[in-house]
């Protein structure tokens, strides 16, 4: 991380850049690390609506101006929530019959949205993607002790992966039959770090399952919708030089806290 080295923790630069960063900490509750995931399956939705009448079309740039929009109305709405009630939904990432709910109509809404923007919605498409969201969704919900860097249940590990499994599998499978190469070839590269996880039972593997489905999911996204791919490094970098500034900690991050087998 270039911040750490021009500003190392302790040093004189780092105290001054760490108070300045402490003025921001009313501005960064609006940007919660969830906006990754609702943001992706928001431009989701306007990529599947485009191919529905171009399905080869690619690395687009001409409704970035729509999408932009529709991502700081999102994001003026969730952060508006969080800060006026202290606590949303989005900030449940939970099992609980309650939160998966909340997780899947709000994941439905915003793909629907994003789809309806440029042609009629598609039933059947807004469900393999939120087939594909809760898959991702249930691995983040797995426990796990950070002190200890230890899973706290194999079994609900193993549960919950296998579950997730079976959903991108599908999400997969039918995304395939209908042409629609952004969901399937998502979920097939997504699932070696699930299957991994399955049969791992180092924290790492569960780490690694939760970040990088999200971005390779994004990746692809943005095959289509290019611009996107702009929001997404702002939206990474100002959280990662937030939560070193204030936290000394670099998230979000590709890399694992322990890389020890």
């Amino acid at each position: 991380m270039l911040l750490a080295r021009y500003a190392p923790v302790g040093s004189q630069r780092y105290e001054k850049l760490a108070q300045t960063a402490k003025s921001f900490d009313k501005i960064i509750e609006w940007f919660p690390a969830q906006l990754f995931g609702i943001w992706t399956i928001f431009v989701a939705g306007i990529a599947a609506g485009k191919a529905q009448t171009d399905r080869f079309y690619f690395w687009n740039w001409s409704d970035w101006k729509i999408g932009l929009i529709g991502i700081i109305i999102i994001t003026l709405i969730i952060g508006f929530l969080r800060i006026k009630h202290r606590y949303t939904p989005i900030n449940d990432i939970s099992a609980s019959y309650k939160s998966i709910a909340y997780h899947l109509m709000l994941s439905y809404v915003l793909f629907g949205i994003g789809f309806l923007l440029f042609n009629t919605i598609s039933v059947i498409n807004a469900i393999l993607y939120v087939l594909a969201y809760l898959a991702i969704y249930l691995i983040h919900t797995i426990k796990c002790d950070k002190s200890e860097r230890t899973i706290i249940s194999q079994i609900e590990k193993n549960v919950k992966t296998g579950i997730a499994i079976v959903l991108l599998i599908i999400a997969g499978i039918i995304g395939y039959t209908l042409d629609d190469p952004v969901l399937s070839t998502g979920s097939v590269v997504s699932l070696p770090f699930l299957v991994v996880l399955l049969f791992g039972k180092h924290i790492r593997h569960l780490e690694r399952a939760k970040f990088y489905p999200i971005f390779i999911f994004a990746m692809f996204v943005v095959s289509r919708e290019a611009w996107f791919l702009i929001p997404l490094l702002l939206l990474f970098f100002i959280l990662r030089s937030y939560n070193y500034l204030r936290y000394q900690k670099v998230y979000p991050t590709f890399g694992v806290t322990d890389d020890q087998s």
